[in-house]
């Protein structure tokens, strides 16, 4: 097993930290909102593990991503062997969804990153590919579409990020056997999003990122 790390909007924690006074109380209210869910699915997992592998299938035109096209019959996990590149990442879904809006406001907020273990005999490395320059498009996933659909076998892909200007890895987990079934270390950090140039810092980490770089 290697160990990845992964950033996350955790929707459950967010709302305990709201309700509550402190990380104690937080805590406590989690999991006996936890103990109230079904297993469902993929229960012997972490939550946060089986959770993307829990949407509904096939992938709809509107959430299909990079090995993920429309209506295909398998989900997929994202993670990065480095925080940093899991930061980039993020910074890019969380900047796109605001990019055309208007009326922006600055913004604070947390988000949820911790560290998973994916079986690295399971893992395909793609860097090397003839064709990785169209794998990687910044915007068109066409290409990584096709790879997907001519390696129906592949469990997990490890391909080089095109958001990390460091161009360091990522993977797409297609089979949840390929990811440990418990999360190692996990941690709230803070961000702050700054409107009129479009940048979100990460507090903790001292990272900002643009939208021109993120796209």
């Amino acid at each position: 097993m290697i160990e990845t790390c992964r950033v996350v909007q955790d929707q459950t924690r967010s709302h305990s930290y709201d309700v509550t006074t402190n990380a104690e109380e937080a805590a406590y209210l989690e999991s006996v909102l936890e103990l109230t869910k079904p297993k469902g699915v993929y229960g012997e997992w972490h939550r946060l593990i089986a959770a993307p592998f829990r949407y509904p299938l096939p992938v709809q035109p509107a959430y299909q991503a990079r090995f993920t096209p429309p209506q295909y019959d398998r989900n997929a996990l994202y993670c990065s062997k480095e925080s940093v590149t899991a930061l980039y990442e993020h910074a890019y879904h969380f900047l796109r969804q605001r990019i055309d809006s208007k009326g922006l406001v600055p913004e604070t907020g947390l988000r949820t990153i911790l560290s998973l273990f994916v079986e690295e005999s399971d893992i395909e490395d793609i860097g090397n590919d003839p064709n990785i320059g169209c794998i990687m498009d910044r915007k068109d996933y066409s290409a990584s579409h096709d790879y997907i659909r001519r390696h129906p076998e592949v469990k997990v892909i490890g391909y080089p990020s095109c958001r990390d200007p460091q161009r360091r890895m990522n993977y797409a987990v297609l089979e949840i056997a390929s990811v440990g079934k418990t999360i190692g270390e996990e941690k709230l950090i803070e961000f702050y999003f700054e409107p009129v140039h479009k940048t979100i810092r990460w507090i903790e980490y001292n990272l900002e990122i643009d939208w021109k770089t993120a796209a």
